[in-house]
């Protein structure tokens, strides 16, 4: 399979790595796949709609990782909800709903952050499960995993310790969830076609 990776500075962090841990950490977890990353650090989803065909469409790929909303509620960044919820059903639709797994943005350590709040995070987290659910499309709530998490402070702690770039213990949970559905839709590919007929009677 290729694997495009598309998303903002969460996506394309390397945090003291040679490559972007993303899909470094994806590269060994599920390997004999192609992995591309498309994240560009500062976007939100109106400038990701920029680029999405020459970064995305054009690599032809068979599974597309969604990150976004971390920068479409920061208030330099703001992007209106309905707004968000168009440009994310604009991706599914140019990508394909099957092909599309859609991540939930994390929350934030507030007593880093000043430029974004949980319950801003939170309603952007359930536009994208919306639209997950109207394009029938995966959706992976990483927002409520990190913040069921006792501390989950300490999870986002990267090297800039911002509150919002978390480090390799976090992006390892991230990596773990993405694998996981990975290898089921692995499962699928490999499943003789006699059996996927039968499946359906």
């Amino acid at each position: 399979m290729k694997i495009v990776c598309f998303g903002d500075s969460l996506t394309t962090r390397k945090e003291g790595y040679p490559k972007p841990m993303l899909t470094l950490m994806l590269s060994e977890k599920v390997k004999g796949h192609l992995y591309i990353n498309a994240g560009v650090a500062g976007n939100n989803t109106v400038e990701a709609r920029t680029r999405i065909k020459e970064d995305v469409v054009s690599k032809h790929p068979d599974v597309v990782t969604i990150l976004f909303g971390s920068n479409d509620c920061a208030e330099h960044k703001k992007v209106p909800l309905h707004l968000f919820k168009e440009n994310l059903e604009a991706f599914v639709r140019k990508i394909g709903h099957k092909k599309v797994i859609l991540i939930t943005p994390p929350p934030v350590d507030e007593s880093k952050q000043t430029s974004r709040t949980n319950k801003d995070l939170s309603q952007y987290a359930h536009i994208v499960q919306e639209v997950a659910a109207e394009q029938r499309s995966t959706c992976i709530d990483f927002f409520q995993f990190v913040y069921d998490q006792p501390d989950y402070e300490k999870l986002l702690v990267g090297k800039s310790d911002d509150g919002l770039h978390f480090g390799e213990k976090l992006y390892d949970q991230l990596t773990d969830l993405i694998a996981a559905e990975l290898k089921k839709r692995e499962r699928i590919a490999e499943t003789p076609i006699w059996k996927k007929i039968i499946d359906k009677l």
